[in-house]
């Protein structure tokens, strides 16, 4: 789904060549796929959040006022953390929130950053293949350790970590081939390329009106 300031999909097929047109519902695919992708983790995180909500007000409930403190409350909140934070990541990657440098790249033109973000996210890609890859070979080695507290076994906390790699890489993934098809059809459908066009904008009318 394009982002904030994203050309309407009807309108770039209606401008696109002939030849152009089948490359651009690729991108309209990718563009639908990174939405869902995106909404699915939305509602994850969100169920995540209410979870560690209820969780610690049980926590903070029956420990200061029933003076019974449960014995499962930290862990489980502990557990949920890690589920939380490693898909929150893969959505701020698909929004463009991670934090950025922009100092270092502003002295660049347009497409020299557009090409210097395909090439970080490459990189980014090679890193979570391997996280992926060694964190499957954790969840073989706790597979038959069990949590003291709330009696999981250790591979539902420690899943957390190829599922959230795994969901960032389809994120990279689709952007990197959005950014191919960009060289094609001359359009990019990226919400995060999007937010990186909308932040240099003001940045560059700040810099413009004398802003510090």
């Amino acid at each position: 789904m394009p982002g904030p300031g994203a050309p309407p999909v009807a309108e770039a097929l209606a401008t696109a060549g002939a030849p152009h047109v089948g490359m651009l519902r690729l991108q309209r695919l990718l563009a639908a796929t990174g939405h869902w992708v995106e909404e699915a983790i939305f509602v994850a995180c969100s169920v995540l959040l209410v979870f560690l909500s209820a969780v610690l007000f049980l926590q903070v409930l029956f420990r200061y006022v029933l003076l019974e403190p449960l014995p499962w409350s930290e862990e489980a909140a502990r557990f949920g953390l890690v589920w939380l934070g490693m898909l929150a990541a893969a959505l701020a990657a698909r929004k463009g929130l991670h934090f950025i440098f922009r100092w270092a790249t502003r002295v660049l033109p347009a497409a020299a950053r557009a090409w210097l973000r395909q090439a970080v996210n490459l990189l980014v890609v090679v890193f979570l293949g391997m996280v992926f890859l060694q964190s499957l070979t954790y969840l073989d080695i706790v597979a038959n350790q069990t949590a003291p507290a709330t009696r999981l076994n250790m591979r539902v906390p420690y899943a957390g970590v190829p599922v959230g790699a795994a969901v960032l890489l389809i994120i990279y993934v689709l952007e990197i081939l959005d950014a191919f098809c960009g060289v094609i059809t001359k359009q990019r459908l990226s919400a995060r390329e999007h937010q990186e066009t909308e932040v240099y904008a003001l940045l560059s009318g700040a810099e413009s009106s004398g802003s510090p």
